[in-house]
């Protein structure tokens, strides 16, 4: 995910730039050094990080003093910079090719590369990540918008390591970060898998998996005891008689089961607040989402087994109606609705973990 930085050097009210910082995601301030000197009327958030813009030479030592990173214009000040201990950064305008090479060359001579490019196209940014890349220097971009934020990002896959937006943006960069994060997105194959048994289990261990995150109607996670694959199981965003919507829930399964996440699988008892998870939807779109807790109590349970492709699979979920799977069509069907021939949408992969990573061993699960 890529900083985002903030320009405040033009005019401003730093009350109410204050107050915009401190409810959008920003990572990093570019202040004057006399707008720095006013900064803890303020009160920024302690996770944002202030960066100074010396413009002149004399400028530097109370742009040192005020900020942890130390930006100018003028590529003959960065050894000034270093000298004072702070990080270098260099702002620059790219528009023609003697200002792209002249940028190249500071790669590997600063922290932070502040571009502002003039044309539209992304091919000098594509230059500039590709010669960046194991330098250490980190390239922000100037955006006007969490519109060209998005497509920036995604620039030869990782995109720049921050976004820059003028302060009459800032809102931008509140409406960015959701954009950002579905950005992020992979094709998971789903497959079509056929119910083979349903039964009532017993009483068991059942954990919602609570995110930091809201759903939409045709998302859910991926939920399986075994590690040849599992059934989507939908989030708690349909329609409840009873109680209210949870859109930021999926009430997953029994605490042995495994749970889909970006880097393999994760067994429900080892998810806590900080992990990860994937989200997917019904097309076999994934990101990850945060788990914000995992709710584990005890319910009755329902044992769904089913078979794709040969693949036998199978999901234990709380047997209750209100709990819900995808079908083979992307539809959301009451788990107690489910039986022997209903298709369902189910993940299948290759068998064999051991803590949650692939491994290359003969395993059998049943």
């Amino acid at each position: 995910m890529p900083e985002i930085w903030c320009d405040i050097t033009g005019p401003a009210d730093l009350g109410a730039v204050g107050g915009l910082i401190n409810h959008t995601p920003v990572d990093h301030v570019l202040v004057r050094p006399a707008q720095a000197a006013r900064l803890p009327e303020v009160r920024l958030h302690d996770r944002v990080q202030v960066a100074c813009l010396a413009e002149d030479p004399g400028d530097l030592p109370r742009a040192a003093e005020l900020g942890g990173t130390v930006v100018v214009t003028d590529s003959e000040l960065i050894g000034a910079v270093r000298e004072t201990g702070r990080a270098a950064g260099l702002r620059v305008t790219v528009g023609d090719g003697p200002s792209l090479r002249h940028c190249r060359d500071m790669i590997g001579r600063v922290d932070h590369l502040l571009v502002d490019f003039t044309d539209p196209t992304n091919i000098p940014l594509e230059l500039l990540l590709a010669a960046a890349q194991g330098t250490g220097t980190r390239v922000v971009k100037k955006v006007t918008g969490h519109g060209d934020a998005v497509v920036s990002s995604g620039v030869l896959e990782s995109g720049p390591a921050g976004l820059l937006f003028a302060v009459d943006d800032i809102e931008e960069a509140g409406r960015l970060m959701p954009r950002l994060l579905r950005a992020q997105r992979f094709d998971i194959p789903l497959v079509e898998a056929t119910v083979t048994a349903v039964r009532h289990a017993g009483m068991g261990y059942r954990g919602c998996v609570d995110t930091t995150w809201l759903f939409e109607q045709d998302e859910g996670m991926i939920v399986g005891s075994t590690s040849s694959g599992g059934l989507v199981v939908c989030a708690e965003v349909h329609h409840l008689p009873y109680m209210n919507l949870r859109p930021f829930r999926v009430n997953a399964g029994a605490v042995h089961s495994y749970v889909w996440s970006d880097g393999g699988t994760e067994y429900i008892t080892d998810l806590s607040a900080g992990g990860t998870v994937l989200a997917v939807n019904t097309a076999g779109s994934a990101y990850p989402v945060r788990v914000g807790r995992v709710k584990t109590e005890l319910r009755p349970l329902r044992l769904i087994q089913a078979v794709a492709g040969g693949v036998p699979l199978n999901v234990f979920v709380q047997d209750d109606w209100h709990v819900r799977i995808f079908d083979a069509d992307g539809r959301p069907m009451n788990c107690t609705s489910v039986e022997p021939g209903t298709r369902l949408l189910a993940h299948v992969c290759e068998p064999g973990r051991h803590v949650g990573i692939k491994v290359s061993e003969a395993i059998v699960e049943n």
